[in-house]
């Protein structure tokens, strides 16, 4: 099957009565029907053991980057188990519907499914914020809802988070802008106003030893904590790993490597990653220990996930937010300044390097950026020296939950140019 390129779409002729289909190699489903007068792009699939085609829409008109964004739109459908041409019908017969006549529950979902999903990796925090504003205006007509009432449920959520209130501003007035890209009676209330949050804290926290020995045993899970045992040990891994909370949360068990070995290890594929690149995490004896726990409660036994969500049947992993929310009712009940899991991520890399692991290391364990030439030509994976970190991380958190002394590294986690000299 060929690669579409522009150049060989519009190549492409049939005479007569002649009509003929070609199948795209680089995006799933993607076909375009061919015929003397016209050719037309459309998604073909099997839904439920059946064949199907949605027509997505017609060359020139259509072109092939919107062809291939309507094909991906289509293909999260049916990876999320929903029948594409159902869905298309739907959609189109919601295209017509104007400010008047569609509710803020119905413009989300559009905005999520033709927007959203296709074009961010990040679009899971867009269905997040929506989903606490449907509550308040899911059944509510667009046209009928104020700005005052936006800033006013704004405010509220500022009340307990401002990163929240300025997630939630941000992800709703990119959706009143894209819906009016194609109706304009679509207004958006939010416009040309400040964050309603205000300046959210500087990204800078980092857990002191005290406040580690408060929140480690807490996440232990007792039976009158507000959160599960999953999330606990989940919230603990990023502390243990530092790895980003989303990744943590989503954990597969085909990624734990040799987990009973000698050196165990968490490969992350590049699509799980926010840069996408794959990525090896060495794991702790300590985070083995709390992986095999985790994998031994967990309600669903066949899931693929190490933390399935409880609102399923194993087919997906807890919510990333669901790790939020336990930081903060357990920093409320112990009346802690404002911490999030992120911050869990930022304190391992400053323990590591606290123990003397060197920068580079701490770098690669948490997956940035390669800065200069090195982009281009490094390619050694550094697995050793991040073992080394990550065990040297754990060593810290055991030194301050038993009050120790924690001013002088190891010996097994100081700079090999310190060992040197």
């Amino acid at each position: 099957m060929p690669r579409f390129t522009d150049r060989f779409v519009a190549s492409l002729k049939a005479e007569g009565t002649e009509r003929f289909e070609v199948k795209d190699d680089a995006c799933k489903g993607l076909a375009i029907r061919v015929t003397a007068s016209r050719k037309t792009f459309c998604f073909r699939c099997k839904y439920e053991g059946r064949m199907q085609r949605v027509t997505l829409g017609e060359y020139p008109i259509m072109s092939l980057a919107q062809a291939v964004m309507a094909a991906n739109r289509r293909y999260a459908d049916l990876h999320e188990n929903r029948n594409p041409l159902a869905e298309a019908q739907r959609e189109a017969v919601e295209a017509r519907v104007g400010a008047d006549a569609i509710t803020f529950n119905r413009l989300a979902d559009r905005y999520l499914n033709e927007y959203a999903k296709p074009r961010k990796k990040s679009w899971k925090d867009d269905e997040w914020v929506l989903k606490r504003a449907r509550p308040e205006f899911g059944h509510r007509i667009v046209s009928t809802i104020t700005r005052k009432e936006l800033v006013v449920f704004l405010r509220g959520l500022a009340a307990t988070s401002v990163r929240n209130a300025n997630k939630t501003q941000a992800s709703i007035c990119t959706m009143y802008n894209w819906a009016n890209l194609e109706d304009e009676t679509i207004l958006n209330p939010l416009a040309r106003i400040p964050k309603v949050g205000g300046k959210e804290r500087e990204e800078d926290r980092v857990l002191s030893d005290d406040e580690l020995r408060a929140v480690w045993p807490a996440f232990v899970a007792p039976p009158d904590a507000v959160f599960s045992v999953a999330v606990g040990i989940a919230v603990r891994l990023i502390f243990l790993t530092a790895q980003r909370p989303l990744q943590v949360s989503g954990m597969r068990l085909d990624e734990l490597i040799d987990l009973d070995g000698p050196a165990p290890r968490w490969d992350l594929p590049a699509s799980r990653m926010k840069r996408p690149k794959p990525h090896s995490v060495p794991l702790s004896a300590e985070a083995v220990k709390l992986i095999k726990q985790a994998i031994a409660e967990r309600l669903y036994h066949d899931s693929p996930y190490v933390f399935p969500s409880t609102r399923g049947k194993g087919d997906k992993p807890i919510d990333r937010h669901a790790l939020s929310q336990a930081v903060r009712r357990l920093r409320l009940k112990l009346k802690m300044a404002e911490w999030s899991p992120h911050d869990a991520r930022r304190s391992a890399t400053t323990w590591a390097r606290a123990m003397g692991i060197p920068r580079d290391t701490t770098e690669a364990l948490t997956h940035h950026a390669i800065v200069g030439s090195g982009k281009t030509y490094d390619r050694y994976d550094m697995q050793a020296e991040k073992r080394q970190a990550v065990v040297a991380i754990a060593e810290y958190v055991v030194r301050a939950l038993s009050a120790a002394d924690t001013s002088v590294p190891s010996e097994a986690s100081k700079d090999p140019e310190q060992k040197a000299a």
